[in-house]
């Protein structure tokens, strides 16, 4: 039997790993260092089943595990500080991918809602446009290297494009039966 390491655990043990989670993939964990992980609201499932707050983005949102159990295979959902809210992998290991090479991916399944057909060229020219926004913003010129860097640290590697938009569209699909809740019992967003 192989050993599979945690990808919480890699990134809460490997600062420089941690670093490029939080900068420039938005992905914080460290922020548990100073105490629960906490929403900009209490939230929970409609289902009723667990969440269980992993990391921060820089705006507020919270990245959850939904479900029960210990297992990183657990659908990771994202609530933004705003009110909208979805599932951004069907596990830890989709969700940073998807975050550290398609983060347009979301952009690409809302395409395809209208009727585009969004192939390999099409994923690699949003992805180029994304991380020349990114770069540009950030005024940070070697994003493929701190990509790249990311995904060794953690032991990831990206399949091609095509495959995760399959990813995405497989997350996309479970966005129905993972309804976040506000305390009053409002629905967040869902997208």
């Amino acid at each position: 039997m192989t050993f599979s390491p945690s990808l919480l655990g890699l990134l809460r043990d490997d600062s420089r790993a941690a670093e490029l989670a939080m900068w420039p993939f938005d992905f914080d964990v460290l922020v548990a260092l100073y105490g629960p992980i906490t929403h900009v609201e209490p939230v929970r499932l409609a289902s009723g089943e667990p969440l269980e707050a992993i990391a921060k983005d820089g705006g507020g949102g919270t990245f959850f595990f939904c479900g029960t159990g210990d297992s990183e295979d657990r659908p990771v959902l994202f609530a933004d500080s705003e009110g909208s809210a979805g599932i951004v992998g069907a596990n830890l290991r989709d969700a940073l991918l998807l975050l550290a090479v398609l983060p347009c991916a979301g952009q690409a399944l809302n395409l395809e809602r209208q009727g585009r057909v969004v192939n390999e060229a099409m994923l690699l020219a949003l992805q180029e446009e994304e991380d020349e926004e990114l770069s540009e913003a950030a005024d940070m010129d070697d994003l493929p290297e701190r990509r790249a860097e990311f995904l060794y640290r953690l032991g990831l590697t990206p399949p091609p494009l095509t495959e995760l938009l399959d990813l995405a569209r497989q997350a996309a699909a479970l966005d129905p039966s993972y309804v976040l809740l506000n305390e009053d019992g409002r629905a967040y967003q869902q997208g």
